[in-house]
């Protein structure tokens, strides 16, 4: 079973061979795909998930994502 992340923190994901960061913020899951499971991606991933943590660390979280990821992937409701 797998285990609870502690609050505020993004989870870096193995899923099929492509990075996904995944997280809770103000009770809504949000994730992101990013790119191949590479040495040099999960850097960037790294990088991208203390950005976002800061951010809901100081209320300025971008619901959106473009901050994150260069590009909405919020899907229209």
């Amino acid at each position: 079973m797998g285990q609870k992340n502690s609050k505020g923190a993004v989870t870096i994901i193995n899923a099929e061979g492509r990075i996904r960061l995944r997280w809770r913020y103000q009770t809504n899951r949000h994730s992101i795909s990013l790119g191949a499971y590479t040495k040099s991606n999960l850097i960037q991933a790294r990088i991208i998930a203390l950005k976002i943590e800061q951010d809901m660390l100081l209320n300025n979280f971008d619901k959106t994502l473009i901050n994150y990821t260069g590009k909405d992937v919020v899907k229209p409701t």
